[in-house]
């Protein structure tokens, strides 16, 4: 008789096992010393163990009954998680497992699947006894085991009571033991390795593209991240030191995460890491890209743009990437860095920091109650034996000593470094107590239109709307991109500003925040609105980025009046309070040349404890690392995807504009999702309704009209006009920055 674990192409219960298996040994074999021998046989244990109540006879009918095959008796019919059945099934005694590790084994096989509270005891033993025991001879033989004959009380006293940090050294078990069954659970029922290209060290390949290609010695800070590999690092560097090649030779031959702000900037260094004509840190398997992984919400959208190969190909390289199994994954935070908060589940993401490094890219670009989850994160990492670099243009003294005091007794050194080159002169900064919009302002813009590149930054979309429509009223060759732009045109856009920057065109873009940071672009002008002082140096850093044109006139516009994005409400892009410092600091200023070491010493000054005392940027920092020292564990209210929205700080919702509606190459989409036939149709028909839509707030996109997609979830029309060339307009407030 044949016991299945799932449906997709009738996987028994027993192959699915044999696929854990598997990659329980190559896991084993890469991170033998990760773990005592005795936890390694106690993952075993939980790996034959955990599918068991699949048996259930009531779970059986289930896929049955989807694949077309009779039915199995079945004598009580409660609907009871198979990972609490799977319980029962565990001989504690005969395995002779001690009282923690019957309660590690127990819990780990228990919670593989986190379901919130727990079904009735009574019924758990009743669909034990009644639909699997009778089948005891045949699950032994198939599976290799031996289960117990009966259903008993005390295996579900090992389960209530969840084992938690007060625990001990018993927590940190727990959370390798159970992020690595969910790993290797994951992987198999994915269809994918569970690591991949472990042979591959990213620092020989950054090293042999120095030699054989750029033909230089390193700079200083690829020096010290090189040197320093077995350290925690926190670095400060200014706009072209390297940021990249230095944290790569950090990760050195060690599986590495990579984690920047914005989707262009990974999508640019995906392809900059793996382009053969240049690092080329790649390994083509069957299915695709081995080496490196690609995690951001838009990430497969950008593998079928980019890539050649079948869809059902890409989506395996996809969830290759999902399940962490490249050597480097480059990532938004929000992927890799939510454990923090604790979510159902956590523990697959928090395992894996154990066997990593990871970088956390321009922690500058987060706001202080992002950055109070990640230096908690990087506090956690530590405790589970990983280890960190956060590599940034500036950074407030109060995070750095926030993370000394977290790591008081730390595993590894915690060290500090600055990489500040005033020999490298790069802006020419004029303030200007005009507004970005004034007619001589634009008139000067479009005057070096023909003869230069210009970077237009606004603080807002709307006020870089007007900033464009001024300049096409009077034919200047002006380009637009912002975060308004459905998914399909803003992929255009995004390639198409990085290929202006590196082509012989002239003329200007506007845009927003969104080319900040970690965008590798070099304009000949910069024209911005004012912005809090961090934000203003990342700006500065997208002109003149490598010091290489005169300065001997401005080249950066500073606009001080009629600001946009800036106000003492909640609705502000940036806190008042550092804004106000920024301008007062930047004034004080004379105009003209301004060295990298002025810079740094303004955001010192900016960002001292003393002088934030108060503030609601300081208070927001403390407020949310206390909070998240004390997070709960195992809400059954909180999951990985409500996580993912709290560590985003936003409520998004994916929307397209309702023009779309109507049109007939939407519709077919439409269409083609509603007629697909299996999952993977679904996903791919998705990805291309999707590729329609923009994120939008949703409570601000309330007040123009929004209403579901019939039949997708989590689909929205938003009931507004679009336009290719300007993107959305809300016809009312700013629903988007």
């Amino acid at each position: 008789m044949e016991f299945y674990a799932k449906s997709f192409q009738k996987e028994t219960i027993t192959k699915h096992t044999n696929n854990l298996l598997t990659r329980l040994d190559t896991f084993k074999n890469i991170y033998q010393s990760l773990l005592s021998l005795r936890d390694w046989e106690l993952l075993e244990i939980a790996v034959r163990y955990h599918d068991v109540g699949k048996v259930d006879s009531v779970f059986q009918n289930k896929i049955r009954k989807i694949i077309g095959e009779p039915p199995l008796p079945q004598v009580s019919s409660y609907d009871i998680p198979h990972n609490l059945l799977s319980v029962m099934a565990i001989p504690f005694k005969a395995l002779k497992l001690d009282k923690d590790e019957s309660k590690l084994v127990a819990q780990i096989v228990a919670y593989h699947h986190e379901r919130g509270l727990l079904p009735d005891k009574q019924q758990i033993f009743t669909n034990y006894k009644d639909n699997i025991c009778p089948f005891k001879k045949e699950v032994e033989e198939q599976l290799g085991i031996l289960i117990d004959e009966e259903s008993k009380a005390s295996k579900m006293n090992k389960v209530e009571r969840r084992i938690l940090p007060s625990d001990g050294a018993l927590y940190y078990r727990y959370i390798l033991l159970k992020g690595f069954l969910h790993r290797l659970d994951h992987a198999a029922s994915a269809h994918v390795p569970v690591e991949l290209a472990t042979e591959m060290a990213v620092g020989s390949y950054v090293n042999k593209f120095f030699q054989d290609h750029l033909k230089v010695n390193k700079k200083p800070l690829q020096i010290f991240t090189e040197q320093h590999q077995n350290h925690h690092l926190v670095v400060v560097a200014q706009t072209g030191m390297g940021k990249t090649e230095a944290g790569l030779l950090w990760l050195g031959n060690k599986k590495g995460f990579f984690t920047l702000p914005l989707r262009v900037s990974i999508n640019a260094m995906y392809s900059r890491i793996t382009k053969e004509d240049n690092i080329n840190f790649t390994k083509k398997g069957k299915e695709g890209e081995e080496a490196v992984g690609l995690l951001h919400s838009t990430s497969l959208d950008y593998l079928y743009d980019q890539e050649e190969g079948d869809d059902e190909a890409l989506e395996k390289v996809h969830s290759q990437s999902k399940e962490f199994a490249n050597k480097l994954v480059i990532s938004t935070i929000d992927q890799v860095l939510k454990f923090p908060f604790h979510y159902l589940g956590f523990e697959k993401e928090y395992a894996t920091m154990a066997t990593s490094k990871v970088i956390i890219d321009e922690l500058q670009a987060y706001d202080p109650k992002i950055a109070a989850v990640l230096i908690r994160a990087m506090t956690m990492i530590d405790k589970i034996g990983g280890s960190f670099m956060i590599m940034t243009a500036t950074l407030p003294g109060f995070y750095y000593k926030a993370l000394e005091e977290e790591l008081v007794s730390s595993k590894l050194p915690l060290t500090y470094a600055e990489f500040i080159d005033d020999s490298v002169k790069r802006h020419n900064v004029l303030l200007h107590n005009q507004s970005i919009i004034d007619e001589a302002i634009i008139e000067e813009i479009h005057s070096y239109s023909s003869a230069k590149k210009i970077l237009v930054i606004c603080n807002t979309v709307d006020r870089a709307c007007e900033v464009y429509e001024k300049l096409k009223e009077i034919d200047a060759p002006v380009w637009f991109l912002h975060s308004r732009f459905i998914k399909k045109d803003r992929s255009h856009l995004e390639k198409q500003i990085i290929d202006f920057a590196n082509d012989g065109n002239f003329g200007i873009w506007v845009t927003t925040q969104l080319v900040e940071a970690s965008l590798d672009i070099d304009f000949d002008l910069l024209y911005t609105e004012m912005s809090t002082l961090d934000s203003q140096f990342q700006r500065y850093g997208r002109c003149n980025r490598k010091g290489a044109k005169s300065i001997d006139t401005t080249n950066v516009h500073v606009m001080t009046e009629d600001v946009t994005g800036v106000s003492k409400s909640q609705k502000s892009v940036y806190h008042y309070d550092i804004y106000d410092s920024s301008l007062h600091l930047l004034r004080n200023h004379s105009a003209g040349l301004l060295l990298e070491s002025e810079k740094h010493e303004m955001i010192k000054d900016l960002y001292d404890e003393q002088n934030l005392e108060n503030s609601n940027f300081l208070n927001e920092f403390r407020t949310t690392l206390e909070e998240m020292k004390n997070r709960p564990h195992y809400d059954p209210n909180l999951k990985k995807g409500k996580a993912q929205d709290l560590l985003r700080d936003i409520q998004q919702v994916q929307a397209i504009p309702i023009a779309f509606q109507e049109q007939e190459e939407f519709l077919e989409k439409l269409a083609e999702w509603r007629n697909a036939g299996s999952k993977e149709e679904k996903r791919r028909s998705r990805n291309a309704i999707e590729a329609y839509s923009v994120g939008v707030n949703k409570y601000r996109a309330e007040n123009v009209g929004l209403s579901e997609v019939e039949g997708i979830k989590g689909l929205h029309y938003i009931h507004c006009d679009y336009d290719v060339e300007k993107g959305l307009n809300p016809r009312s407030e700013s629903i988007f920055i």
